[in-house]
């Protein structure tokens, strides 16, 4: 059968949408890439705690909100410098997962 009948290879359109697709993630993924670290170093400020901890917290944070990473970053970055409290669920869920890193952190020492 020739290569361009075969149905189990995608056609030229379908690997196109695919590249668009991931060039679209991988753009937005680049827009998130500040307000994520910016997020990391104000946990690492006021937490006082090195990255990989802060990085930990805004994940564990990110899972239990059940909300993208980026927007847990992008209302901690917003709140912090505005001195606005941050929303009841995000400060909650930092409380728990600050405390569970500790945990963690100390049962691999």
């Amino acid at each position: 059968m020739p290569d361009d009948l075969d149905p189990s290879r995608p056609d030229e359109a379908s690997r196109d949408r695919a590249l668009l697709d991931r060039v679209a993630q991988l753009e937005n993924a680049l827009r998130s890439r500040p307000a994520i670290e910016q997020a990391k170093g104000m946990v690492m400020l006021v937490h006082r705690c090195d990255e990989d901890r802060a990085f930990r917290v805004l994940i564990g944070v990110s899972q239990s909100c059940n909300r993208k990473l980026r927007d847990i970053a992008t209302e901690i970055v917003d709140a912090l410098p505005a001195a606005r409290p941050l929303p009841p669920d995000i400060a909650e869920a930092l409380d728990t997962e600050l405390r569970r890193v500790d945990r963690t952190l100390d049962s691999e020492r």
